[in-house]
């Protein structure tokens, strides 16, 4: 027999792990890791504020015509040319995405978990709690890895000579680099709430109705 079982802590831990996801994506494909100096472009009478900016494989700059030209540099993925698209930021790429990837398959556990508490005798939640930590890790590691990317060309072209390794020069940090750090934060606060989530999915006032028959268990 099939049990649908929802409580508020576990609610509440699927919820959280649904915005840690969606901040750590938000953050991978935002471009304003790196924010560059302030312009002031004046264009057909008109005048236009503009911050050229940097993400973790995409820019937004001022070519031609275009104030804003956003777009990618990584043409071809890990294998683009370290001159185009710096080293250290494919490692934080891959290990960022490795942790958003992780933090889906998560969520994903986290639904089939009000039909499916456990999978070969182990609990779904606790199983997703323990891929959370380890993808939180992923993710602390891609973050440490990606300001050493601050001394290649590209950045020494946006934020001047005095760019190096984990110093930004005349550059600001981008609040997309904020979201990310406050999304893989929360993966390991969902991984902590994942055990509190998985005592109240087993605990007695489930098994009890349970016992009594009952297929859909809500409880606060």
């Amino acid at each position: 027999m099939c049990y649908v079982i929802i409580t508020g802590r576990s609610l509440a831990w699927l919820l959280l792990s649904l915005v840690a996801f969606m901040l750590i994506l938000t953050g991978i494909m935002t471009p304003k890791w790196l924010m560059g100096q302030a312009e002031v472009i004046n264009k057909n009478n008109i005048t236009v504020f503009y911050v050229p900016s940097v993400g973790i494989y995409n820019r937004c700059m001022k070519t031609g015509n275009e104030t804003n030209h956003c777009g990618s540099f990584s043409f071809y993925g890990l294998a683009t040319d370290s001159t185009l698209y710096p080293t250290p930021w494919k490692m934080a790429m891959f290990f960022l995405s490795l942790c958003a990837a992780i933090q889906f398959s998560s969520v994903l556990c986290g639904v089939l978990a009000c039909c499916f508490q456990s999978i070969f005798k182990k609990s779904v939640i606790s199983l997703a709690g323990a891929m959370q930590a380890l993808g939180g890790l992923f993710g602390v590691l891609g973050l440490v890895i990606y300001p050493w990317g601050w001394g290649a060309k590209r950045v020494q072209k946006l934020c001047g000579d005095y760019s190096q390794p984990y110093i930004p020069g005349d550059c600001s940090i981008g609040w997309a680099l904020f979201v990310t750090a406050t999304g893989v934060a929360l993966v390991f606060v969902g991984s902590a709430l994942s055990k509190t989530a998985d005592k109240a999915a087993n605990c007695d006032k489930v098994q009890f109705q349970m016992d009594e028959g009952k297929q859909l268990i809500c409880l606060a």
